[in-house]
């Protein structure tokens, strides 16, 4: 789960912190199913929600990762933010996360370089998949399986958001909704999600966040689709990645899973390349990643 305010809260808010029988629906969704979650956390969330958090790590299985501080892709890359989030982190739980990730996925090969530097061990940044819009990107060129990205002796084990086989429609809980569990169901049976994913989820996805203005009829329409309905689907769905033998594991776990693999792909970071909508690939020279573009701290992703 991406801990973080709800999409388009101009106050920086979360329903799921706010409203306490959201928050033990929650709590009792997780304990029934008896699965543990890995909390990509914005640090600047801790000011208003840390006693929140501290009930929640309490409450359910769950480790913490690093979502940025400010939740802002102009500077989710940059080394100065890296170790605000980190400070923020280790003064907070007293203790460094091992992981990260960028919003919106937007994380440059010189933020990756940064994760490097400070010893992360994982990332997982990645779409590789389309979105158009302000907040989209292109990126079918990027593996959907996890692999390793290295730099000479460094390196850092990335794990892309969920994406379908073949068709590389994004997956996690966000899309479920939209598409509908029935249709959903259809899709993971026809074209197979990887064998090792990051099931993504939001608190927004869970309910009807509260949008500020400024938000579009599509993005409005998309968002409240299924809304009633997030607890529900994310049931379903954990029900039915089981019955296609998934097991569920905190994100340490998966890195220890994935570094035991034999045969684990890799690319050198000096062909990474991550792309926003705005840049397609056929506009840039192919070894020149992307430049972050500026994005409101309260915009979800």
């Amino acid at each position: 789960m991406d801990i973080e305010a709800d999409y388009a809260n101009a106050q920086g808010r979360t329903r799921l912190f706010d409203e306490p029988a959201l928050f033990e629906r929650y709590v009792e969704l997780i304990r029934r199913a008896g699965v543990k979650v890995t909390g990509f956390l914005v640090t600047s969330f801790l000011a208003r929600y840390g006693e929140g958090i501290r009930k929640l790590e309490r409450e359910i299985p769950i480790e913490f990762a690093l979502h940025s501080h400010h939740h802002n892709t102009a500077t989710s890359g940059e080394r100065g933010e890296i170790e605000l989030a980190q400070k923020t982190f280790r003064d907070f739980f007293g203790k460094e996360a091992i992981g990260y990730r960028a919003p919106i996925g937007a994380i440059s090969r010189e933020g990756l370089g940064n994760l490097m530097d400070l010893g992360f061990r994982y990332d997982a940044s990645v779409f590789p998949s389309i979105r158009p819009g302000k907040n989209g990107y292109w990126n079918t060129h990027m593996p959907i399986e996890p692999f390793r990205v290295t730099r000479g002796r460094d390196s850092i084990l990335e794990f892309p958001f969920p994406a379908l086989s073949i068709i590389r429609l994004n997956f996690g809980l966000p899309w479920i909704k939209l598409y509908g569990p029935g249709l959903s169901t259809a899709l993971m049976r026809i074209f197979p999600p990887p064998s090792v994913i990051a099931l993504t989820t939001h608190a927004h996805d869970l309910y009807a966040p509260h949008l500020s203005d400024g938000v579009t009829a599509l993005e409005k329409r998309a968002l409240l689709r299924n809304s009633e309905r997030g607890f529900d689907i994310l049931e379903t769905m954990i029900g039915r990645f089981r019955a296609a033998g998934y097991e569920f594991a905190w994100m340490s776990d998966i890195c220890d899973h994935t570094d035991s693999l034999p045969d684990l792909p890799s690319m050198p970071l000096d062909e990474w390349r991550y792309f926003l909508f705005k840049d397609f690939p056929w506009r840039q020279p192919s070894n020149t990643a992307s430049k972050n573009t500026p994005n409101s701290p309260s915009t979800s992703a």
